[in-house]
């Protein structure tokens, strides 16, 4: 396999991938029609939504572990007491590595479905297809709007330096913001395994880590990039390609004349 090309691509790509061998099959017009567009446009929102609410909550219950020194006392809810104290933060801890994975997930599913989009417009010469469905699902325009042109009125030199600007201000940020619950997550249970708690306590932590590392790896597993080699069958209808084929039929031709000549 080392004498093969290949390509490199993450695994959202390659899912992508995927959905564009359904476009090339007779039942690829379905994914033109309202009912999909419709669905795919309201899953896509749904799933927007979630990524806001589970960062949302993941930053708070961050910020929570950071500031909790300054949180002291107790309070009363329906005659029952609740003292709050160092032996919260490892059930904050894991709030947070839940939210945290939770928000992972999420952020994986929007990027599938963006590279879906791109692809049902790639596929009938369509460059910008989100735009299309701006009546069904308005979001994002303004990364739209910064990315540089190719096609119609291409975009200057101007454009392009300010969009590499940008996309490492956006990147930095995110991966301050990602780090941030992860850190935290790590101080406590760093905290909690040297201090004296119970051991009720250092489990949770210990629990709160793991999923934390787990957030961490999915994350960096499906974004890095792959090699992928050329297959021997079509994905889409589990038939040989024309190169397997070919070979096939070369290794049985010689097959047949070596038995031939040795008949």
């Amino acid at each position: 396999m080392a004498d093969k090309l290949y390509s490199k691509m993450s695994l959202i790509e390659r899912t992508a991938l995927t959905f564009e061998s359904f476009l090339r099959r007779d039942f690829g017009a379905r994914f033109y029609q309202p009912e999909f567009l419709d669905g795919i446009s309201t899953r896509r929102l749904e799933i927007v939504a979630r990524v806001g609410k589970s960062a949302g909550q993941t930053f708070l219950f961050a910020t929570l572990l950071a500031f909790f020194d300054l949180i002291s006392g107790g309070f009363s809810y329906g005659g029952l007491t609740v003292q709050i104290t160092r032996d919260l933060t490892p059930i904050i801890a894991l709030l947070t590595a839940g939210s945290l994975l939770n928000t992972t997930f999420a952020m994986i599913d929007e990027q599938i479905i963006f590279r879906i989009l791109i692809k049902l417009g790639s596929h009938i010469n369509i460059q910008n297809f989100p735009l299309l469905l701006v009546d069904k699902m308005a979001h994002n325009l303004w990364g739209d709007a910064v990315t540089p042109r190719i096609f119609g009125q291409k975009s200057g030199r101007g454009q392009s330096i300010a969009f590499a600007f940008l996309s490492v201000v956006i990147f930095v940020i995110a991966g301050a913001l990602w780090l941030y619950p992860t850190f935290m997550i790590v101080r406590v249970f760093v905290d909690v395994i040297v201090s004296d708690t119970r051991w009720i306590a250092k489990a949770i932590a210990t629990l709160s880590l793991a999923v934390a590392f787990w957030a961490v790896l999915i994350g960096g597993i499906v974004f890095i990039k792959f090699k992928f080699y050329p297959a021997d069958w079509h994905e889409s209808t589990n038939e040989p390609t024309e190169e397997f084929a070919q070979r096939m039929q070369n290794e049985i031709a010689k097959g047949t004349d070596g038995n031939a000549n040795a008949g």
